[in-house]
């Protein structure tokens, strides 16, 4: 039976601040070592850093230079467009504007159109220069290395900009761009 045991059957336990065992509950261990919860919180950080330093990915040379404003998932109510800007047609229904620093092609991108089109959606494709007007219009970010964007812009049918971002990887995105263009569409209900 530990000491501070046997003087509480006793009565003489833990109710004399001059105890050693004063305000610890008579059977109870003795606390932690102090250092056992700072190495805990010592591997926890080195364990998170780790995680942060595997996971996070510096900036692309074709990534928006402000990390947060990238693919943020926020609808907009941005500048409102004519009704025509050069050839692209505006008004009747939402529009998904992609710009591309050269013409996409192949099964990823053909997938991204049939998941992006399935809404009763126009798709715009934009390459280089061909896109400079509208990417202005829009207001669509530089990307970090100056160059023409690489991203979508998502527009009502009120011809509102609703959505501009840069996305490289914008054909592993597709769901993205679908559930933006569905809450467009819901919010025109």
């Amino acid at each position: 039976m530990t000491t501070a045991a046997a003087r509480a059957e006793r009565g003489s336990c833990c109710d004399d601040p001059q105890d050693a065992e004063w305000g610890r509950l008579p059977g109870a261990e003795p606390p932690l070592r102090w250092w056992i919860p700072a190495a805990v919180a010592g591997l926890a950080a080195l364990v998170l850093t780790g995680v942060v330093v595997l996971v996070v990915r510096p900036p692309g040379p074709l990534d928006d230079p402000t990390a947060g404003a990238q693919r943020d998932g926020l609808l907009l109510d941005g500048p409102v467009l004519p009704a025509r800007v050069g050839d692209v047609v505006f008004g009747r229904r939402p529009v998904v504007v992609l710009f591309d620093r050269e013409q996409p092609a192949g099964p990823a991108f053909e997938r991204w159109r049939a998941t992006v089109a399935d809404d009763g959606v126009d798709l715009v494709v934009q390459v280089g220069a061909d896109g400079d007007e509208l990417a202005d219009r829009i207001g669509m970010p530089t990307p970090v290395d100056g160059g023409r964007p690489v991203g979508y812009a998502v527009i009502d049918p009120s011809r509102t900009v609703r959505y501009a971002t840069l996305d490289p990887a914008y054909p592993q995105n597709a769901f993205e761009v679908d559930v933006i263009t569905g809450a467009v569409a819901d919010a025109g209900r």
